[in-house]
């Protein structure tokens, strides 16, 4: 994998704070609540490094993902540990923090909407800042093991070649405090317009 150089770095963290900042206005109107975000994490590694980034392959996350679709073609996935999604539930809810109840259909789609909020907020950064239009395709949720949602035929299909964006963004308010990671794979193609659209 090529090492990112500090103009491409600072597109990707460019990209990372234009997305999060989006983010962060709209889970400050559907949680009621100012939402402060710390200076997201931005990286490419491997696919291997990232499922490591996310507790390895037995960790139970909270997962949605979207095809990408329109001038680039690829995969993004929003992840969250369980603890976090917990937290979330339990916020909308207005109840507090308990990792032992059961999410229900609700629960399910409330977390299905916020990481589609999320995924299709740093989509619209990156199309601010390349011209290109993209957009996410209807989303998918899961709740399992890193290693199994991570072996979804989709992002498999996706993994032309090995660098994985990894923007990892923290979400902070009075009660409660999220920690996220979007996961997006551009086949090589899209991974080339991006770049030339960046001037790299």
């Amino acid at each position: 994998m090529e090492k990112m150089d500090a103009t491409e770095l600072n597109y990707l963290t460019e990209i990372g704070n234009i997305g999060g900042g989006n983010a962060m206005t709209s889970l400050s109107v559907l949680l009621s609540s100012k939402i402060s975000m710390k200076m997201p994490k931005v990286s490419l590694m491997d696919f291997d490094d990232f499922v490591e980034s996310i507790g390895g392959a037995e960790n139970v996350i909270a997962a949605v993902m979207s095809n990408i679709i329109g001038e680039i073609k690829g995969f993004i996935l929003f992840a969250m540990n369980m603890e976090d999604a917990h937290r979330l539930v339990n916020r909308l809810r207005g109840i507090e923090l308990s990792t032992e109840i059961i999410f229900n259909d609700l629960d399910l789609s409330a977390i299905k909407e916020i990481g589609n909020i999320l995924i299709s907020s740093y989509l619209s950064s990156m199309e601010t800042l390349t011209g290109i239009h993209m957009r996410p395709s209807n989303p998918m949720m899961s709740i399992d093991m890193a290693g199994a949602i991570l072996s979804f035929p989709a992002i498999i299909n996706s993994r032309e070649h090995d660098d994985i964006l990894r923007i990892e963004s923290q979400f902070e308010g009075e009660d409660i405090s999220i920690n996220g990671h979007i996961m997006m794979i551009a086949d090589e193609e899209s991974s080339v317009i991006i770049r030339k659209r960046l001037g790299l």
